[in-house]
């Protein structure tokens, strides 16, 4: 903390770009020794990040139909393609939609579009679920300042609704559009039974089902997609369970929706970061090409025996009398096993593994762990690693091994080889990616440059 009362992150006082680039070193040194078990997160390949680095993360991209006379903002024009022949396309086959868009900049941007497209006018009724069940914190806030009002869905179980209050519910308050979004879930809900009592009891209603959390699952056909259930659209983030790019999606078969989504993004998002949505198209291309769905299979199978793995430990997982996951997140209660939740994360963390400790977990009175083996499965842990993590996993909470001796057993689990497109030293493609990275850091002409000291000459190689 500073004199002047504020907090003091950075470690120098007037930061050169020299420490920045230490910095982010130093970060990228730890983030290589340890392993996220944050389930809202997933790491995606160097190959998909790279659009990030180019001239078009710079860009603009507005002529979707490829008009000759639309090319008003000209800098994406060669790269059209890489979007309406990518990844529109792969994301209408693997989430089996007629329609899709890639407009949205997040989960809560696509929330924010879904509410706003088709919620109705303000005045108009959207019913959501109780957080009690893992309804999103933000919905019923975004809906109200929409000019929507909210009920919710509720349920005795934290995993299941109540459909007879559901059809009491929508029969009685007929919402513009019930809206279906799992925050926290173990367990997706029965979608086909909500649509079903929905077109019994409310027929005029819409159903989106935001599946940020499932979206992996759903492309990988491991979930049941949801216009598959009835809805009427779906989408959700890019970066849980499928492992791309900090984006989000809206999809749909229903014509009427896509026409109303279309005409509202256009007034809600311009920058649709355009070289996110290249970034998402490759890694769609590597999802179906490179082993997606045994990928997702692989984070259910990894986490339900990693529930497991932790409740023959000694640790209280919830729900483990129902397979403890349908998906890929656990939820902990450290607390009942005599380690607060704040202090289970901290010792986690010192050890390697990076969790989500928070309140409001359904079903908790107090605060839980609430993590995720999608990350884990993404880095190419199998078979046994996963009795290693627990292990070191159930040390780190209980405080019965020093810290930086779990830590080294942790980095020692990401020396396997991360899901997808394969990238050896040799690969042209490597090759190709490595020489647009130089070319996008450069910032001197290459003929101002020093001619190369050869190797071994004066220590020019190092």
């Amino acid at each position: 903390m500073t004199t002047d009362g504020k907090d003091k992150t950075m470690p120098y006082e007037s930061p050169t770009l020299g420490d920045v680039m230490r910095l982010l070193v130093r970060n990228e040194e730890h983030a290589n020794r340890t392993l996220s078990m944050v389930p809202s997160e997933t790491a995606m390949s160097g190959i998909a990040k790279l659009p990030m680095m180019l001239d078009a993360y710079h860009r603009y991209f507005f002529n979707e139909s490829d008009n000759p006379d639309g090319w008003h903002f000209r800098g994406a024009q060669h790269l059209r393609d890489l979007e309406m022949g990518l990844t529109v396309p792969l994301l209408e086959e693997l989430g089996r939609a007629d329609y899709v868009t890639v407009r949205p900049l997040s989960g809560l941007n696509a929330m924010t579009l879904a509410l706003a497209t088709l919620g109705g006018e303000p005045g108009s009724t959207v019913v959501t679920i109780s957080p009690d069940l893992g309804g999103h914190y933000a919905t019923p806030q975004v809906a109200e300042r929409l000019g929507l009002r909210v009920e919710f869905l509720t349920g005795d179980d934290p995993h299941a609704l109540d459909l007879d209050h559901a059809a009491e519910l929508l029969g009685r308050v007929r919402p513009t559009l019930l809206y279906v979004d799992q925050s926290h879930c173990l367990f997706p809900l029965d979608v086909a039974s909500l649509v079903a009592t929905v077109r019994r009891v409310s027929p005029g209603t819409l159903v989106h089902v935001d599946a940020s959390h499932w979206l992996g699952l759903v492309l990988a056909g491991v979930f049941r997609n949801p216009l598959d259930e009835g809805a009427d659209s779906f989408g959700g983030s890019t970066h849980k369970t499928f492992p791309g790019p900090q984006k989000a999606v809206l999809l749909t078969r229903n014509k009427e929706v896509e026409r109303r989504i279309r005409e509202t993004q256009d007034f809600m998002i311009s920058n649709h970061h355009f070289a996110a949505t290249i970034s998402l198209g490759i890694s769609l291309l590597e999802f179906r090409d490179f082993g997606g769905a045994d990928y997702a299979r692989a984070v259910v199978a990894h986490t339900r025996r990693f529930g497991q793995l932790l409740t023959e430990r000694g640790l209280t997982v919830v729900a483990a009398d129902r397979g403890y996951s349908a998906g890929h997140q656990l939820w902990l209660d450290p607390e009942a096993d005599g380690v607060p939740a704040k202090v289970a994360s901290d010792r986690l963390f010192a050890a390697g593994l990076r969790v989500n400790f928070m309140a409001g977990l359904p079903g908790f009175t107090g605060q839980g762990v609430r993590i995720g083996l999608n990350e884990a499965t993404y880095q190419g842990l199998s078979g046994e690693d996963f009795t290693e993590l627990a292990d070191v996993f159930v040390a780190a909470v209980r405080d019965t091994v020093p810290a930086d001796e779990l830590a080294r057993r942790v980095a020692a689990l990401r020396t396997r080889t991360p899901y997808g497109a394969p990238l050896a030293g040799d690969s042209p493609l490597l090759q190709d990616a490595l020489a647009l990275c130089a070319s996008s850091l450069r910032t001197v002409s290459p003929d101002a440059l020093p001619a190369p000291v050869p190797a071994g000459v004066g220590g020019g190689t190092r």
